[in-house]
């Protein structure tokens, strides 16, 4: 099935329907960013403009298909659980991952 996450107009919650039938209100921190994580791994980021008008971007795919539809995301895949965060760029924005040696073996040698 697929779940449908869409601002509710002139407020900040977001209702999802699907696999899930909910509202969750949106935290606010010092910023007009949000997460919107869901059980396939799909990482969205919310964003609202001053006149409380909200658009979707995608962090991090999943496992489903994401497509947007006047304003709403729509994820196709079997999702069993969402959450709703403050935005925080340390889940966005992962480290780059450590070089591994090319030749570890070698290295000892030199040493």
């Amino acid at each position: 099935m697929a779940v449908r996450i869409e601002p509710i107009p002139e407020t900040v919650r977001v209702r999802i329907s699907g696999d899930i039938e909910t509202v969750l209100s949106v935290p606010y921190a010092d910023d007009d960013r949000f997460l919107v994580g869901l059980s396939d791994g799909t990482l969205l980021v919310g964003s609202y403009d001053d006149n409380l008008r909200c658009k979707f971007d995608v962090a991090r795919d999943g496992a489903g298909i994401i497509q947007f539809d006047n304003g709403a995301a729509v994820i196709n895949w079997k999702v069993e659980w969402a959450t709703v965060s403050a935005y925080n760029a340390t889940m966005v924005e992962l480290p780059d991952p450590t070089p591994m040696p090319l030749f570890p073996d070698l290295e000892n040698l030199m040493h």
